[in-house]
């Protein structure tokens, strides 16, 4: 891909601001694993910083949104392409024929019968990616395989629905770990034109080591 594409890319960068909310988003592996795969996440023209717990098989990511968003698209897939006309990234897309998983999850209020539970949940659906490929600009990518991935569940009002991978991951992958990491490195080498017309944003300030909360963020293109 020519790399003046990234320059001209028509993604708009989020300003952050306190009228911003500050989303965890997680992806388990099993603890039958020794080293936790590196994946990457996309979102609205940002190429997200992982973080890797390998104690607990965990990868962490943070996402930010208008307080008043409570809608979210996640999808799991190896093949993203950008449509580009005149030199200008407008929309990234997929072949709605391919393995994926594409989920549509919306914050609801939820009731709660003790006063110290959580009164927000996520509703998960299963979606279908438009006959033309496109998906939406705010979608969160992670270029994975599908067929690995189990299931997503849980979260919270600050936390997104956990990505679970499945038990027998290796198995899927060809019954080797380094079969597993060999398929990871695919799938990151094919993944490096979208590095090229995605901005890298890092965190500033975190709450604390555990629950890697960012507070402040900064883009260090600006």
């Amino acid at each position: 891909m020519d790399r003046t594409h990234r320059a001209n890319n028509s993604f708009k960068h989020p300003v952050y601001s306190f009228d911003k909310a500050l989303y965890v988003g997680n992806i388990q592996f099993p603890q039958s694993i020794q080293n936790t795969p590196q994946m990457a996440v996309y979102r609205g023209g940002i190429k997200i910083k992982t973080e890797t717990d390998e104690a607990s098989k965990n990868i962490q990511f943070t996402v930010s949104d208008d307080k008043s968003c409570k809608t979210f698209y996640i999808l799991i897939t190896q093949d993203i392409q950008p449509y580009i006309q005149e030199h200008t990234v407008q929309y990234l897309k997929t072949d709605p024929k391919q393995d994926y998983k594409f989920y549509r999850i919306d914050l609801i209020e939820n009731k709660a019968e003790q006063p110290d539970e959580d009164t927000y949940k996520w509703n998960i659906k299963d979606e279908t990616i438009p006959t033309d490929g496109r998906i939406p600009d705010s979608t969160i990518i992670i270029i994975f395989d599908p067929s690995f991935v189990d299931k997503i569940e849980g979260g919270t009002k600050l936390e997104l629905p956990k990505v679970i991978m499945k038990q027998n991951i290796v198995e899927i992958a060809g019954g080797s770990e380094e079969m597993l990491h060999d398929k990871t490195i695919q799938m990151l080498m094919s993944s490096l034109d979208l590095n090229l017309i995605h901005t890298r944003l890092t965190p500033e300030i975190k709450q604390n080591h555990k629950k890697k909360l960012v507070i402040a963020m900064a883009n260090p293109e600006s």
